[in-house]
């Protein structure tokens, strides 16, 4: 699913309602998603391809003149790899506590094109990940609450009542967003 696109339900017989002109699918696939808090009560979501590793209590050096949105860089696998506070990056402001390691830092694979070689990064992270499935019928609209999910976000859906965004690690990534 993309939010910029009508959802792609290639298999799926598609009803039409008489007084309607949006199709619903007769059976809604479902997608595993790698779900992670980012703060407090606020949930994004992954490609299981992509999470790579949870590291507990991660290190990392500042790295001066780093964006607002960055810790510096962590140590991972005999490289270096950005170290993201997610929060920071969607409130466009520096909301990271560098006094306090963040419990986790969840690596994210990436690439910037098809057949470029595989980048990493990481974001701080709350709590342990867990896996969620995702149906086509869980789709919901972004959250209002960042200007910066329109950026960063390939789709949503709706988990116990909440909007989890999932986000394209590519974006968090490769770009600035300052």
């Amino acid at each position: 699913m993309n939010n910029h696109q009508a959802p792609d339900f290639e298999d799926s017989k598609l009803l039409l309602a008489e007084d309607s002109t949006v199709a619903t699918p007769a059976i809604a696939r479902q997608a595993a998603a790698r779900m992670a808090a980012y703060t407090r009560g606020k949930f994004v979501a992954f490609a299981p391809h992509v999470a790579q590793e949870l590291l507990e209590r991660p290190q990392w050096v500042s790295v001066p003149g780093a964006a607002y949105y960055a810790y510096g860089l962590l140590r991972w696998q005999a490289r270096w790899v950005p170290f993201v506070h997610l929060e920071s990056l969607l409130r466009a402001y520096p909301a990271i506590n560098t006094s306090t390691a963040p419990q986790y830092a969840l690596i994210l694979a990436y690439q910037t094109a098809p057949g470029q070689p595989l980048q990493y990064g990481a974001i701080a992270v709350d709590s342990i990940p867990h896996s969620v499935l995702a149906s086509d019928a869980d789709f919901c609209p972004l959250p209002d609450d960042s200007d910066m999910w329109a950026t960063l976000a390939l789709s949503c859906f709706r988990h116990q009542g909440q909007a989890v965004p999932i986000l394209d690690s590519a974006k968090i990534f490769s770009e600035y967003h300052g």
